[in-house]
């Protein structure tokens, strides 16, 4: 009796620690994708109701009791026209995602399984599959995030679909549909950073890669992404530098000539000024703030030094006095930073 006793235990404890290995790996992800893949055992979908109960979007579109064959036919007719595109794929991997980590987080790979093999029976293995190249690209992304952040826009872009068309052949075009077809603005927006031409010439030269990339659809493009456009144009470095080198009635005329060209109309014109010069003197209270600190600094130590700051603080910033006392006690001096023209 006690040796049969013996070998249940030792079988319990092989069938623990194999599980053990085989879910808890490095990558735990990547574990349950194998699982999967090599034949698993996939739950009903009837079990993650829940899942789908609690968010505010369904409920609001599906009836109030809705049951998972409601939830199951919502994601059909928004994902199924277009579900042979792997950006359509990406789309509803991601945002079936969103309701099953947060309800399931160690085992919602398996969950997600078996939702796509409810949803579009006979293409759950290729959405699985995109679903897994997804994640080994994500995974590469945190593995080599550091040594990304080192490299130039332009170097980054190359070595990320370099990544991208290793793991995911062509398909990497359609799931980065968006981003490759505005290729022609991340280059123009490059040649204006490493380029020595005249302002006027950036700007002319960043509109019309807006009208290569999108041709037809060009006005309704910059319509929807005015202040993202604008923002990418003034965040370039060589831009700012045009812009401080310049007197203060150049550097408002510029600013117009790129809001204009970004479809603003007279109106918003206006109101963009009345905001530059509200900019235009809160930083120059910032510099004359950063001038008197200087100066009290030579004189206090001390807590007479903090009473002084404070005062100083209250004199040229009113109500964001605080808000700057904790800046500078966490090391940051927002005006001993370079100011950005027309951003700040």
């Amino acid at each position: 009796m006690k040796k049969k006793y013996f070998y249940v235990v030792i079988c319990s404890v092989i069938v623990i620690a194999a599980y053990f290995a085989f879910f808890h790996t490095a990558d735990s992800v990547q574990s349950r994708i194998d699982y999967i893949k090599n034949g698993g055992v996939v739950p009903p979908v009837n079990m993650l109701l829940q899942a789908f109960q609690a968010d505010e979007e369904l409920r609001a579109r599906l009836k109030a009791d809705f049951d998972m064959q409601d939830v199951v036919q919502y994601f059909r007719n928004k994902y199924g026209k277009t579900i042979h595109h792997k950006y359509t794929q990406v789309m509803l991997i991601e945002k079936l995602m969103s309701y099953l980590i947060q309800m399931y987080p160690d085992d919602w790979v398996v969950y997600l399984y078996a939702m796509l093999r409810e949803i579009f029976p006979g293409m759950e293995n290729e959405i699985f599959d995109t679903f897994e190249k997804l994640h080994k690209y994500n995974t590469w992304l945190k593995e080599n995030n550091s040594e990304l952040l080192k490299l130039s826009s332009k170097e980054k872009r190359n070595a990320l679909w370099e990544k991208r068309y290793e793991i995911f052949g062509q398909d990497a075009d359609q799931v980065w549909e968006a981003e490759k077809r505005n290729e022609p603005i991340y280059n123009a927006l490059d040649t204006i950073q490493e380029g020595n031409m005249p302002f006027d010439e950036k700007l002319s030269l960043f509109t019309q890669s807006i009208k290569e990339a999108y041709k037809t659809n060009t006005d309704t493009f910059i319509a929807r992404k005015q202040q993202e456009l604008m923002n990418s144009f003034l965040a370039v470095d060589s831009v700012q530098k045009d812009l401080a080198a310049m007197t203060p009635e150049e550097r408002k005329q510029s600013l117009k000539d790129v809001r204009k060209a970004m479809g603003l109309d007279s109106e918003a014109l206006k109101r963009w000024e009345q905001l530059d010069t509200v900019r235009d003197q809160r930083w120059d209270a910032g510099m004359q703030y950063m001038q008197q600190r200087a100066e009290l600094e030579k004189k206090y130590k001390g807590s007479e030094l903090d009473t002084q700051l404070d005062s100083l603080r209250m004199k040229y910033f009113g109500d964001e006095a605080e808000t700057i006392k904790a800046e500078e006690e966490s090391g940051y001096y927002r005006f001993s930073q370079p100011r950005k023209y027309g951003l700040e």
